[in-house]
């Protein structure tokens, strides 16, 4: 897959860690692309004879698996020289590939990425508080760290404020999914191929750069999903694997994409306490897994009318189509599942345009824009309404749809608003995928 965007990213690393020593800590998700942006870093500073780079991917092996694939790749990047301790040794310890790393450095520029950090933190827990006293006292050696992980939880553990890399850090890079806008980037086609694209499975550059834009969404998941060896069937059970199986977290996922989407429907469905319910939900929040919404122009802090939606696109499917039909898949027979649930594909990708329309209306009015939504558990929200102090500056509304009546849904959008504390606006968008009187792919991806 050819490597594009993230040049915002790019430039981050390479002031904090390319110019300059420095140590620079890299999360997000799984398939995210963490790994093909610090090899592509590593191979752009090694061309231009700036540092060459010590590239250990992450796998979980013992300590002294991982220190002999290290060595492997230090012995290939920066042999040894005669008489230092890879000429008449081996590196025995972390402790002791640190020190031999920083002394190495004082001869040339050095970079060393650790991929998957938190997988060698299991080998040797004692491996954060080894780098810091290293790191302390490193003197004028001129090596770059970057540790990089997918637990989201346990990278943002590392340089919290009791943790041996408080501080240490020059950066923290969160990498997150390619946006709808960036999804064009990595499938061909025209604009409504790259947005259907976007709205079915999400932003991860993997996924992304496995759509064909000649297909419609159903080919597309058929031949990404369906079969021994499908590229995606997996793909839940990679996602999870930061959560247990059994666990309250893995249970309220699979929930919320089952449609349960307020804390009691949740908490009923699942059989848990309130207590254990909130504790899974903010888990799911923190690891990126499930958006926390509120109506605009609520307070988030303190609202109790709070709703639960599964971030990725793909995540949603994979758990409400695939997991429960996880046979049939298997066999091949993974079409006929997703042409008996056509509505569930339909309702996904429309929960996905929604959030494309308060991105796109929020950029294009420079105002807060979030869903709305009158009291009830089950109320039909506004998709988007864009607020500047309490005065509304426009609404949307979205759906992945053909014929569409933009003039019939506006008049829906209308008479909802009207009972909010902030009346209706004047200009109210309908997107959808073609219709009278509507917002298509093509006016999308042409502004604002």
């Amino acid at each position: 897959m050819k490597f594009v965007n993230r040049e915002r990213e790019l430039a981050a690393l390479d002031r904090a860690v390319g110019r300059t020593p420095g140590l620079v800590v890299v999360s997000g998700r799984r398939r995210v692309g963490k790994t093909a942006l610090l090899d592509h870093f590593a191979g752009q500073l090694s061309e231009e004879g700036r540092r060459r780079a010590v590239f250990l991917p992450g796998t979980r092996a013992p300590v002294a698996e991982a220190l002999r694939r290290l060595e492997e790749r230090l012995r290939a990047v920066a042999p040894p020289a005669p008489g230092d301790l890879l000429d008449l040794g081996h590196l025995e310890s972390w402790d002791a590939a640190l020190g031999y790393l920083l002394a190495r450095s004082r001869e040339e520029p050095l970079l060393l990425v650790l991929d998957e950090f938190p997988y060698l933190c299991e080998g040797d827990p004692s491996l954060p508080s080894t780098l810091q006293a290293r790191w302390d006292h490193r003197g004028d050696a001129d090596l770059s760290v970057v540790l990089a992980g997918s637990h989201v939880g346990l990278m943002e553990e590392l340089v919290a404020a009791d943790a041996p890399l408080f501080g240490r850090a020059d950066a923290h890079l969160r990498l997150a999914p390619f946006t709808w806008r960036e999804a064009a980037l990595l499938v061909d086609g025209d604009a409504e191929a790259a947005l259907e694209a976007a709205l079915t499975v999400g932003g991860m550059p993997r996924y992304l750069g496995l759509w064909d834009g000649r297909l419609d969404a159903r080919a597309n998941l058929t031949a990404l999903l369906d079969g021994p060896g499908a590229p995606l069937g997996e793909e839940g059970l990679v996602v999870l694997q930061e959560l247990s199986p059994a666990s309250a977290a893995a249970r309220v996922l699979e929930l919320v994409a089952l449609g349960a989407r307020s804390f009691t429907a949740i908490r009923e469905r699942a059989g848990l306490a309130p207590a254990t319910t909130s504790e899974a939900l903010a888990s799911l929040e923190g690891l990126g897994l499930l958006e926390r919404q509120t109506p605009v122009g609520e307070d988030p802090r303190r609202t109790r009318r709070v709703r639960y939606e599964v971030r990725d696109p793909l995540l949603r499917l994979w758990l409400s189509l695939v997991a429960p039909n996880r046979e049939a898949f298997e066999l091949g027979r993974g079409e006929q599942v997703l042409a008996a649930h056509a509505d569930r594909l339909a309702e996904a990708q429309s929960a996905a345009m929604a959030a494309v329309a308060r991105d796109w209306l929020g950029a294009r009015e420079g105002a807060a824009c979030g869903p709305w939504w009158p009291s009830g558990e089950d109320a039909p929200a506004v998709d988007a309404l864009a607020l500047r102090d309490r005065t509304p500056a426009a609404a949307a509304t979205a759906l992945w749809a053909t014929g569409v009546d933009g003039d019939t849904l506006r008049g829906r959008v209308a008479s909802t608003l009207a009972a909010s504390p902030y009346g209706r606006p004047d200009v109210i968008e309908v997107l959808a995928r073609s219709g009278a009187g509507v917002t298509t792919p093509e006016d999308l991806y042409a502004g604002p």
